[in-house]
């Protein structure tokens, strides 16, 4: 996911708050605690888009088409540099579970349907995330792989990774769109 991509993420989730929150009326303490939740998983899913911001270049940095090419030869490098981006890795995998923890919660607590469909929605794009990043992870421990032996090995794993990635983001994208969809009432 680019930089670009993910801010137009967080941007529409923070359109999609603004909205929910004028849309609702008179407001028990059950349904301003959903909103309450809701607000802390936009806050940690924000911060999650900071940290993978910062590992998205450093992982394009390292597995590039160059270097990819030259494995075995610089499989010590690409493990070193991706042991050490692991740690920004584990830390998005942190705060988007939590965010998910957040978006999960709350959406229990709406007092009307289409928005506990809504925010769950939402919190299962979360979820479709993190299994997102469980293949980044696969991804930074190719180059630990002993069974890969060639560059043509290395690259055809690496890009089903990739492919699976593509797919899981696709799969996110419609949980995260349809839940907008509810959420605007359309």
């Amino acid at each position: 996911m680019s930089d670009h991509d993910l801010n137009q993420t967080k941007l529409r989730l923070l359109l999609l708050f603004v909205l929910l929150l004028s849309l609702t009326g008179c407001k028990s303490s059950s349904q301003k605690r959903a909103e309450a939740l809701f607000g802390e998983g936009l806050k940690l899913s924000i911060e999650q888009g900071k940290v993978l911001a910062r590992y998205t270049r450093e992982v394009d940095q390292i597995f590039t088409v160059q270097n990819r090419a030259k494995f075995p030869a610089n499989r010590d490098w690409l493990n070193r540099r991706a042991q050490e981006s692991l740690p920004l890795l584990d830390e998005c995998l942190r705060l988007e579970n939590e965010a998910a923890e957040k978006f999960e919660e709350s959406s229990r607590l709406w007092s009307k349907e289409q928005n506990r469909k809504a925010v769950a929605l939402i919190a299962a794009s979360y979820r479709k995330s993190v299994e997102m990043e469980q293949l980044f992870k696969e991804l930074m421990l190719l180059p630990s792989d002993p069974t890969i032996t060639d560059a043509t090995a290395f690259n055809e794993k690496f890009l089903h990774i990739h492919q699976l990635i593509s797919q899981k983001e696709k799969e996110r994208e419609a949980q995260f769109d349809e839940g907008k969809r509810l959420m605007l009432g359309k």
